[in-house]
């Protein structure tokens, strides 16, 4: 069973996407690996998504410049029904960091988007919210901490003009402010509410104050045992 279902997701993929949107690089028991240009990525999304009914789970980039001279994206779907999971690589050439936003197409990835270009330093271009999401409110516009070429001991020079605007409520709007607080378990945030009377009309939120880099150090210097025993310790922190 599990064989017939591989072959009929590789073969409807193959056919309707490997030319010219995307084409399949490895067969797994339970998942397809596939790639596409930044050209391509938005129409491969678009069907993935539209047409193969594919749920988005998460995007990721990576910095592997020192293996194939190139940034890496990375979006990952589960096909339900079929009981797969597709992953999607787009390689970005460091020379023109970018990609189009697919963020209008699922706007689940907007977040996933931004924490990308803050952190890998590729730019989702006609993303609608482009503001920074990860980085504090001081850090260079420049730097990017989990390039490879980002020292885990950097401390880079505040850079205050880079704070994160707050949005504009709409015409007539109250602004109901939360926070900054600090609960417990959960990381500090900062919401504005946007109100008519009692109905929330929109929203801001800030959060990721308690980003520590953590990541950088797993990048850096952690071995493979320990990185879970400190994300363990500061998770939710």
């Amino acid at each position: 069973m599990l064989t017939d279902i591989k072959t009929t997701i590789t073969h409807e993929l193959r056919e309707r996407l490997e030319t010219p949107y995307m084409r399949i690089d490895e067969i797994r028991a339970d998942m397809v690996v596939a790639s596409a240009s930044p050209q391509n990525l938005r129409p491969a999304v678009r069907f993935i998504h539209d047409m193969l009914g594919g749920r988005f789970i998460t995007s990721a980039g990576a910095d592997t410049r020192p293996l194939t001279g190139m940034y890496q994206v990375t979006q990952l779907f589960a096909l339900d029904r079929e009981k797969v999971f597709l992953v999607l690589n787009v390689e970005v050439d460091p020379a023109q960091a970018s990609i189009p936003s697919v963020a209008d197409i699922i706007p689940g990835v907007g977040w996933a988007e931004r924490e990308v270009r803050d952190m890998i330093g590729v730019e989702p271009l006609g993303h609608p919210d482009p503001r920074r999401l990860v980085l504090p409110d001081d850090w260079p516009d420049d730097l990017h901490p989990l390039r490879k070429d980002f020292k885990v001991d950097e401390r880079p020079p505040a850079a205050p003009e880079n704070k994160v605007r707050i949005n504009i409520p709409p015409k007539d709007a109250s602004v109901l402010p939360i926070g900054p607080f600090f609960p417990t378990l959960e990381e500090p945030v900062f919401i504005n509410l946007f109100v008519h009377g009692e109905e929330i009309v929109g929203m801001d939120y800030r959060g990721f104050y308690g980003h520590r880099g953590v990541e950088k150090l797993a990048d850096a210097d952690l071995t493979y045992q320990q990185v879970p025993y400190i994300a363990e310790r500061i998770c939710g922190i």
